[in-house]
């Protein structure tokens, strides 16, 4: 019976070692696959940050690029544009096709005919609608200017299928919610800063093509402040 007990009592050990031996290996195993989720999850993180950075990057880029090559704001071309494409325009009409408020749409377009690029005149149909009309400057100016980035995203976003844009603008809204950013006034205009900044360079600094010819600083003060 000695024996029988001593036996017993190694036999426990052994199992209670090997127990412990394969408790200590899953532990082992579950730190490595948590580091190394944690290692994936962090690299996702880092590629939507890419992504928003360069999303970012390119829409500032243009904007700066508009702005040495024009001296205008992306809103501004895409105003000046849609007075192009529709002919006769009102105030409103103009506001509903860019999806903007009539106060941003009014405020852009002053800031436009005091460089001489549109002119508003009365209806002769009828006296209460005022048409936005571009100059021959404003002509030629959308002659050279180049394609606005929103232009090329519009255009490659409506070659997808339906259940990409949908995909898209799902992952987006998430996005913009994870930032507490959902409940911001947003216009679905591909721009930095203010719409109806005076131009992509004065907010800078820099001075549009015809003020730097003409040894201009082009700075100008900020919207709201006097100088």
């Amino acid at each position: 019976m000695s024996e029988e007990k001593h036996r017993g009592r190694r036999n426990a050990q052994d199992n209670g070692g090997s127990l412990a031996a394969l408790s200590e290996a899953e532990l082992t195993r579950g730190n490595v696959d948590f580091h190394a989720d944690q290692d994936t999850l962090l690299g996702r993180i880092d590629e939507v940050l890419v992504a928003l950075r360069r999303v970012i990057r390119a829409t500032d880029l243009h904007s700066k690029h508009l702005a040495k090559t024009t001296g205008l704001t992306a809103p501004q071309i895409l105003l000046l544009q849609t007075i192009r494409d529709r002919g006769e325009v009102t105030i409103g009409e103009l506001a509903s096709d860019v999806s903007l408020s009539q106060a941003t749409v009014t405020s852009i377009l002053d800031r436009l005919e005091k460089r001489s690029l549109i002119y508003r005149e009365r209806s002769t149909r009828d006296k209460r609608k005022v048409h936005a009309h571009l100059t021959a400057e404003a002509t030629e100016v959308l002659k050279s200017a180049p394609i606005p980035l929103q232009a090329q995203f519009t255009r490659q976003f409506g070659d997808l299928q339906e259940w990409e844009q949908s995909m898209i603008i799902s992952a987006l809204q998430r996005i913009a919610q994870m930032m507490d950013a959902q409940h911001i006034d947003a216009s679905p205009v591909l721009d930095i800063g203010m719409l109806d900044r005076q131009s992509a360079g004065h907010e800078r600094g820099d001075a549009p093509p015809e003020q730097r010819a003409r040894g201009g600083s082009g700075r100008a003060p900020a919207d709201g402040q006097t100088s």
